[in-house]
């Protein structure tokens, strides 16, 4: 496609991103991870303006780091941290159009199936409009996948140069896509090894270093290794002392972020990259049009040798979350890509019935995003209610969990104590409580939030002063007649 038409499709899938924000108010924050993320682009601004140091965080920087750049053009870090996720979807989708063409060598039919099946890709579309790492994430994997196919095709010193800034930012963004670029990675190592190349893997060496050095220099980090404190390895919710194949028939976990109880085992829920309306309706039918011969070729069994290892990792942890998944969709769409041009060809030869099937797939693939996206837009609409809110009640000490991210980023200055992380033994004179009993009641059950309610309970009156969205309270805590 001539770079013109390249700039037009940038800018229409940029704009549709950013119209559908605007239409919904929503600003992208949703979850403690987002609002983690901003926390960490405004500790990195501070740092640098007045020289105070970036606080204990399990997250990499990359992400927030970004926004942060981003935020002093637009003088809006909520924006900016947005924008990166936009911008990143939009990148994404054109190295991922380069991607297959490089795998396939033909482009019929591309532009558009990749808008309709991974642009409006509900989980994809979701990401695109998030404030989190994933998104942009996803544009470094499949930079470097790109590269990788790249190298095996064409044994390219820059394209090994390449995979390894790609891959190694990505690691840097979510250090979950490890498993996921761990065998590209090692099939690199072997071929620079195997043809001797000591100058390229010595830039390779270097350029790793170099993108790994600010973490070192600001925080004492390289990746998910720790050099300045108690424990070598930061390894958020144990993920690797935990990973156990039993855990594939399992749907029920007793992990660090509470009990989790899910409706299918873990052995299903990794199919949900390949045939769910979350990320692809159409999966089951473009698995039957596939025919062996479409992964003949070394890069094709690449990208689906990463998938397989990849999806039986996820497999492997005491959890189900989609947002590691979205790491390896890109690839499942490169190597659909042979079915969808068989169907296109055979079934949709005239203009009006691909328009009408594009047209049919978009109205699709928008209606599962509509139904997905109302819990996010709901808990979006909660938390700012909430934070603001709480402005009503200058200076008085709160107490709550799970939500003293949206209360910190939408800059309410009443002390806070996160109940998740500390045991309580007094409460403070006219203090609050923020909770939210029927979500936290089984969730955190003989945990801390769960232990420090009912022992407030017992050492306190909790009442009920209002009444907030999505089932929390708040409560006055006042001295019980029993307490001394």
């Amino acid at each position: 496609m001539p770079l013109r038409k390249n700039i037009i499709v940038a800018i229409f899938l940029f704009f549709v991103l950013s119209a559908t924000a605007m239409a919904l108010h929503f600003n992208g924050l949703y979850g403690q991870d987002a609002y983690e993320y901003l926390r960490l682009a405004r500790a990195f601004k501070e740092m640098l303006n007045e020289g105070t140091g970036i606080s204990h965080s399990y997250f990499p920087i990359l992400y927030p780091v970004t926004g942060f750049l981003l935020s002093e053009i637009l003088a809006n870090d909520i924006l900016a941290l947005q924008v990166v996720s936009m911008m990143a979807l939009t990148g994404a989708f054109f190295y991922l159009k380069q991607l297959i063409r490089q795998l396939y060598g033909t482009a019929y039919g591309l532009t558009g199936y990749l808008v309709a099946f991974f642009f409006f890709s509900p989980y994809v579309f979701r990401f695109g409009l998030l404030s989190m790492s994933d998104m942009l994430c996803l544009f470094f994997v499949v930079a470097s996948v790109f590269h990788v196919v790249r190298y095996l095709q064409l044994a390219q010193d820059k394209d090994a140069v390449l995979f390894t800034f790609f891959a190694v930012v990505a690691v840097a963004t979510r250090y979950a896509v490890v498993p996921l670029l761990i065998i590209p990675a090692l099939f690199l190592l072997v071929q620079l090894l195997y043809r001797k190349k000591w100058n390229t893997l010595g830039v390779v060496i270097l350029a790793a270093g170099c993108i790994l050095l600010p973490d070192y220099l600001l925080r004492g980090r390289i990746l998910f290794f720790q050099f300045q404190e108690a424990e070598l390895f930061v390894d958020y919710a144990s993920n690797a002392y935990s990973w156990s194949p039993s855990n594939f028939f399992r749907s029920g976990f007793d992990n660090p972020d509470g009990l989790q109880q899910y409706t299918q085992w873990n052995i299903a829920a990794i199919t949900f990259q390949l045939i769910h309306p979350a990320f692809i309706f159409t999966g089951l039918l473009f698995i039957f049009f596939l025919k062996r011969d479409d992964f003949d070729t070394p890069a094709a069994k690449l990208l689906l040798l990463m998938v397989l290892v990849y999806a039986f990792y996820i497999a492997g942890l005491q959890y189900q979350n989609n947002r590691y998944l979205l790491q390896s969709f890109p690839l499942v769409v490169a190597l659909y890509y042979p079915a969808f041009s068989r169907i296109a060809m055979k079934y949709f030869k005239q203009r009006n019935h691909q328009w009408l099937f594009f047209a049919m797939v978009l109205f699709m693939q928008l209606l599962f995003f509509s139904y997905s996206f109302r819990s996010v837009l709901a808990m979006n609409r909660a938390e700012y209610a909430i934070a603001t809110s709480l402005k009503d009640y200058p200076g008085q000490p709160i107490y709550t969990c799970s939500i003293t991210g949206a209360i910190v980023a939408y800059e309410v200055e009443n002390p806070v104590t996160d109940i998740y992380f500390e045991n309580i033994d007094r409460a403070d004179s006219n203090a609050l409580l923020l909770f939210n009993y029927e979500a936290f009641a089984e969730h955190f059950a003989g945990r801390k939030p769960m232990m420090n309610w009912d022992w407030l309970n017992k050492e306190y009156v909790l009442t009920p002063i209002r009444t907030l969205p999505e089932g929390w309270t708040l409560y006055a805590i006042k001295e019980s007649d029993a307490t001394p």
